[in-house]
């Protein structure tokens, strides 16, 4: 949850974007900081930060050896972590663990 209470999601379309290989430039909002590793599989910036979203974007596009990293690093987080059958396994885990505890 953010600072102005607001408890957005991750969004399917930068997820989708992630999985097609692009890195992501994003604020630290809502849902994004689940799916983007800061420095990993994209950049990440406070809110309303706009020099800071220049920056990072200059940044990624001016080391096309980053992007491709970022990019590789974006594609596979998706696979392993947000795929439906991983969702749904973690769901079960869930389940399972509560189910034991009663």
């Amino acid at each position: 949850m953010t600072a102005d209470q607001n408890q957005e999601g991750v969004p399917n379309a930068m997820l989708e974007a992630m999985a097609t290989g692009l890195p992501v430039v994003a604020t630290l909002h809502g849902g994004i900081p689940e799916a983007v590793r800061n420095g990993v599989t994209g950049l990440l910036v406070p809110e309303r930060d706009r020099a800071g979203l220049e920056r990072s974007l200059h940044d990624l596009t001016d080391s096309p050896a980053t992007w491709e990293r970022m990019g590789a690093a974006a594609a596979l987080d998706v696979r392993e972590n947000f795929e439906s059958s991983e969702q749904i396994a973690k769901l079960e885990q869930a389940y399972d663990e509560a189910r034991e505890r009663r």
